[in-house]
């Protein structure tokens, strides 16, 4: 029985030694692990704004390959940037989608909270929206509590996608192995009422979109009419559409009864599918438990895998 006190004795002893030499060090900062990863500034000439862009292509790619990669853009690259990042890196490390590049685009942090806020409001939201339905009018208390000028409230959303179309996709093509027949775009709540309103203009360059429980009620449900006035003119409609939203959103006074997120989200696909466009792929997913912003990472991962999934193959076997 000594002999068991004494070593246990002697071990604590020498555990007390070891923490008190570790709490001693120095520690070495050093950078993050980012490989992969390039983060820059660029100014919009059009938008007359800086944009904080950053870009993951998988490390495993060689560019002298002469391959080249799907794109997919992220809206609110300060909060989604590094989800769809993870979901993608270890999507195609399971071999369950093949290599391709992650871009975001959003505002640069240092501008701060209110910069972001309004920024948001006025890229996502559509032109000529009178504000006077419920969700308008918590719309304009927002633009003045974050102090946007009348003329940068809402509406920018036709200069956006062309930023994206004819500023940013071409910057990323000069300087990534970037494959123009295979964009997609990612956008959450007001990002994914963006997404919603990007399938119907004409000079979209994107033929799969992903949105994640997206704000129908921007612009006064002016979603729907938009679908239906291009439904008036079209025989198809060439797109690969995936839509999530959580559960938790249901029942929510101001996200489901101002928003229309979830009752907006299933008129949308109700709408879409009723049309028997012969191109149109359209996938809509209700995740269970889970509510606005947290779902994220979830909805990024089944759509990447239903938008850009590969065959599955035989276990222990490669490609």
């Amino acid at each position: 029985m000594i002999n068991v006190v004494r070593r246990f004795t002697v071990a604590a002893a020498l555990l007390v030694a070891t923490v008190s030499v570790v709490g001693a060090q120095t520690l070495q900062p050093r950078p993050f692990p980012t490989e992969g990863i390039s983060s820059f500034l660029f100014d919009s000439p059009l938008m007359g704004v800086k944009y904080d862009v950053s870009v993951w292509v998988p490390p495993s790619f060689k560019p002298d390959s002469g391959k080249k990669l799907p794109l997919l853009v992220v809206t609110d690259g300060n909060n989604a940037f590094t989800v769809a990042l993870d979901a993608a890196r270890s999507l195609i490390n399971q071999g369950a989608i093949g290599e391709m590049i992650i871009a975001s685009i959003g505002t640069p942090p240092e501008d701060g909270e209110k910069a972001f806020v309004s920024r948001r409001v006025y890229e996502f939201s559509p032109p000529n929206w009178d504000m006077k339905d419920p969700f308008g009018v918590e719309v304009q208390r927002t633009c003045k509590t974050m102090g946007s000028p009348p003329d940068r409230c809402t509406g920018g959303a036709p200069k956006f996608l062309t930023v994206i179309n004819e500023e940013l996709i071409a910057m990323l093509t000069k300087r990534f192995a970037v494959d123009t027949t295979q964009l997609g775009l990612f956008g959450v709540s007001a990002g994914g009422f963006f997404a919603s309103w990007a399938v119907f203009q004409p000079e979209s360059r994107f033929t799969k979109y992903m949105l994640n429980s997206p704000a129908m009620a921007y612009g006064g449900d002016v979603i729907h009419r938009l679908e239906a006035d291009y439904a008036a003119t079209h025989k198809d409609l060439k797109a690969s559409i995936h839509l999530t939203a959580g559960t938790l959103e249901i029942n929510d006074p101001y996200l489901e009864g101002r928003g229309h997120i979830v009752s907006g989200m299933a008129r949308f696909a109700a709408s879409l599918s009723g049309r028997g466009y012969p191109g149109l792929k359209l996938w809509t997913e209700m995740l269970d438990g889970m509510g606005h912003g947290d779902a994220t990472g979830t909805a990024l991962v089944r759509g990447l895998r239903v938008l850009y999934g590969l065959p599955p193959i035989p276990y222990g076997t490669t490609r």
